[in-house]
């Protein structure tokens, strides 16, 4: 509907970018800040995004998730969404998270690793290890041992799930060897989580890692 609407205003002569523009400048669009946001990150420009950081924070979880969406589609920094990882809606954080797709560094590893605490709210969590996981291979199979040794309630299944993908479909590609560091701690995570994993699996990793 809005793509028909755009189009529509372009043939009057009018810029649709324009409207959404002017609207959302209006003191507290109530009712339709989503819909202009929405509309503003499908025909902006990058100069829009300052229009559009102030929705970030809106009050409501669905304009903030629209919000990320806009920012991103119209080029605004990752860095300024990576830390709406720990918003308290779901919503935001799953529009964060594929926001990110494809920036496996904007968020430092090691704030994941803080965020995937289990005091972490379960969609917190959830967000910090999909950004780990798609770090590089080694981290992924560390945040997977990880919360296998961990025996992790709520993402342990997951966890299990991916490392068997990785050994069907990434092992054999794993060229680059991890540091001494992580082969040691990966070591030291596949005899915790061995129970957990099928023998042949542990074997494979322990092959790969060169460890014993």
């Amino acid at each position: 509907m809005r793509a028909t609407a755009q189009w529509a205003v372009r043939r009057a002569g009018r810029s649709p970018a324009a409207i959404y523009r002017n609207a959302l400048a209006a003191d507290s669009p109530v009712g339709r800040a989503r819909a202009l946001v929405a509309g503003l990150g499908e025909c902006g420009t990058h100069q829009d995004v300052d229009v559009l950081l102030p929705f970030l924070e809106h009050p409501s979880p669905r304009v903030r998730a629209e919000a990320v969406r806009a920012v991103r589609r119209l080029g605004g920094s990752p860095a300024r969404i990576a830390g709406m990882l720990t918003d308290p809606a779901p919503v935001v954080v799953r529009a964060v998270k594929q926001a990110l797709r494809g920036q496996p560094d904007a968020v430092p590893a090691a704030r994941l690793w803080e965020l995937l605490a289990p005091e972490s709210p379960p969609h917190v969590r959830l967000g910090a290890y999909e950004q780990l996981r798609a770090k590089d291979a080694w981290t992924r199979v560390h945040v997977d041992l990880h919360l296998l040794a961990a025996r992790d309630v709520e993402l342990g299944h997951r966890a299990q799930a991916d490392l068997n993908d990785w050994s069907r479909r990434s092992a054999a590609t794993a060229y680059r060897a991890p540091t001494k560091e992580m082969t040691l701690r990966l070591g030291g995570l596949i005899d915790a989580a061995e129970p957990l994993i099928s023998p042949r699996q542990a074997h494979q990793l322990r092959w790969i890692l060169g460890v014993g």
